[in-house]
């Protein structure tokens, strides 16, 4: 299962239309086939969210993010106006399960 976390920072003021602006984009995700779980996290950090997508494959996920960065955000251009994504916060990854190839030996 493979993981993405996207982190965005926003205007003072801002958040509710961050929120309004950004949660169809987190549903349609949910909607893509391979797509597990996609959630908006209001994190304490002021002013800040993470955006966490969970998919079967990560070439479920990369097919997604060509139509996201192809055709949902070029139709959003004001979301740049008021957030930034925080790429040195980005993280992917894999589920860790028995199955692991780093799995310790007991």
């Amino acid at each position: 299962m493979f993981v993405d976390i996207s982190v965005f920072e926003v205007e003072e003021g801002m958040q509710g239309v961050f929120e309004r602006d950004f949660l169809p984009v987190v549903e349609r995700a949910r909607a893509e086939d391979g797509c597990l779980s996609s959630d908006l996290v209001r994190l304490e950090e002021e002013r800040r969210y993470a955006w966490v997508e969970r998919w079967e494959s990560r070439e479920q996920h990369n097919a997604f993010n060509e139509i996201l960065f192809g055709q949902i955000l070029p139709n959003m251009p004001d979301i740049g106006r008021y957030s930034t994504r925080l790429v040195e916060r980005e993280a992917e990854g894999y589920v860790v399960d028995r199955t692991s190839p780093f799995e310790h030996a007991s």
